[in-house]
């Protein structure tokens, strides 16, 4: 059984490898956001490019630079389809060849040669719409016409009623990426290889579709496969079907001040949103992407300008519908600040449900960060940790688990991270052992579309003998 599913596994691995230079990427990891802080132009065409004055700075209401997850994500807490600072970063900052515009400050981290690229970036230049000034300096500007009918990739297209507005993304600013799409649509497949079970799994397939009639309003369905770790699974034979609605909500978005409100089912903000799933403070504290019954139906507002961020959600607790006998209700929040160099911030959740079904939960935390590369470029690193404590309380008793993440990345070139984490926690209090988990590896990014992650680990538990080694493979492909 083994040898077909791998060498299924490595079909589906080469068809996605082979198609990711069709998409508009980015990713969903916090360690992007804050490794952004080292330059501008990052996510967006360099502001002297066509202005020796650069870019209208604008009063801190109307200004959406931002080191949150709304800065490269229509959710904006982070996680799925990317809006058009979200795929200009995938496809300018993160891959060995962009197909963009590399930001000044990366112009020097290059694998290939200046011509390689530049013969990379040819073969997706669709060129310019219009003929002299065609980056938009300042709201006047868009509003008389500089930069709007850029016609973006397949992934997003048509323009919302009434035109711009001075808190929506422009036209012109992006390249030739359409900025303000009426529909965009997107996904997000993960294959990977764990060597404890020796198995290839889809550890992640969503497909993503927003609809934005209007700006500053969105409705947006995120459709994703229920993660695996013990090998493909025919649909028949799924309890719970293969699929399950990750989000579907309606927000209204780019609001004063980078706030916003939706209403649907989402998942909870609270502490790093991480890539894998089964890091501590992700799986013990109900943070897993692929598990529905963590998802909420409720409503969530937020706020992010920068560099403060806040948000509050109140909710129903299990948004499968009928899967938990008393799914009850919630609350969780979190604040803080993204710094340049530096980020900190706090978390907090509660869930009341009854004991007969998942238990009551209540969760709290810190989240910390800090970024040498801001302070001198000749360090490209960026380290990220969390750590929260949460009690559950069931008919078979209280537990209380506590659980830190600590990740470092190191920028070696352009699409070449060194990755390291260390997991540490008790799963419960008194009855569990405490449990270390060290990860070390990397990550490739070739082209726009495509991430080869590679992480050994090891883990111990306290009282048993030896340690338990593992690798960890990831194919990501997204669009």
């Amino acid at each position: 059984m083994r040898q077909p599913l791998l060498r299924l596994g490595a079909l589906l691995g080469v068809v996605t490898v082979a198609s990711a230079p069709l998409g508009e990427p980015a990713s969903a990891l916090p360690n992007y956001a804050q490794r952004s802080g080292r330059t501008c132009a990052n996510c967006h065409v360099s502001p002297t490019y066509q202005d020796e004055e650069g870019w209208e700075n604008p009063d801190l209401a109307h200004r959406k630079c931002n080191l949150s997850c709304l800065s490269c994500h229509v959710d904006p807490t982070g996680g799925g389809l990317r809006n058009a600072s979200g795929r200009y970063y995938g496809q300018s900052v993160l891959p060995m060849l962009p197909s963009q515009e590399r930001g000044y400050g990366d112009m020097h981290r290059e694998v290939f040669s200046q011509r390689a690229v530049h013969a990379f970036r040819s073969r997706f230049d669709r060129g310019r719409v219009g003929e002299g000034k065609t980056i938009p300096s300042d709201w006047d500007e868009v509003q008389d016409g500089v930069g709007q009918g850029q016609r973006g990739r397949f992934t997003a297209f048509g323009t919302p009623l009434g035109g711009d507005s001075r808190m929506s993304y422009w036209d012109g600013r992006y390249d030739d990426l359409n900025a303000d799409p009426l529909v965009q649509i997107g996904g997000d497949f993960r294959l990977a290889y764990w060597s404890g079970s020796n198995a290839v799994f889809p550890m992640q397939a969503d497909l993503d579709v927003a609809i934005q009639p209007v700006d500053h309003f969105t409705a947006m369905v995120t459709l994703a496969g229920r993660g695996k770790n013990t090998g493909f699974v025919p649909p028949t034979q799924q309890a719970r079907g293969p699929v399950f609605p990750r989000r579907a909500f309606v927000m209204a978005h780019e609001l004063p001040y980078a706030s916003w409100v939706k209403a649907g089912i989402f998942l909870p903000s609270y502490g790093l949103y991480l890539d894998d799933h089964t890091a501590f403070t992700r799986e013990w504290i109900e943070q897993d992407t692929s598990d529905s019954l963590d998802t909420v139906l409720g409503v969530e507002i937020g706020t992010a300008p920068n560099y403060p961020y806040a948000t509050l959600s109140v909710f129903q607790n299990d948004a499968s519908f009928g899967l938990d006998d008393d799914p009850g209700w919630g609350v969780a929040a979190t604040a803080g600040v993204r710094e340049l160099g530096w980020n900190v911030g706090g978390n907090v959740m509660v869930k009341q449900r009854g004991k007969q079904a998942r238990g009551d939960l209540i969760a709290a935390g810190v989240t910390w960060g800090y970024n040498p590369v801001y302070y001198n470029d000749a360090v490209p690193l960026t380290i990220l940790g969390e750590l929260s404590a949460t009690h559950r309380s069931t008919q078979s008793g209280n537990q209380t688990a506590i659980a830190s993440t600590t990740e470092a990345w190191w920028l070696v070139k352009n699409g070449v991270n060194l990755r390291g984490r260390v997991d540490l926690g008790v799963r419960n209090l008194g009855s569990a052992p405490f449990e270390s988990r060290v990860s070390v590896g990397g990550e490739v990014v070739p082209v726009p579309g495509a991430t080869l992650t590679l992480m050994t680990r090891l883990t111990v538990r306290a009282g048993e003998e030896g340690a338990s080694p593992g690798v960890l493979g990831m194919f990501h492909v997204w669009f």
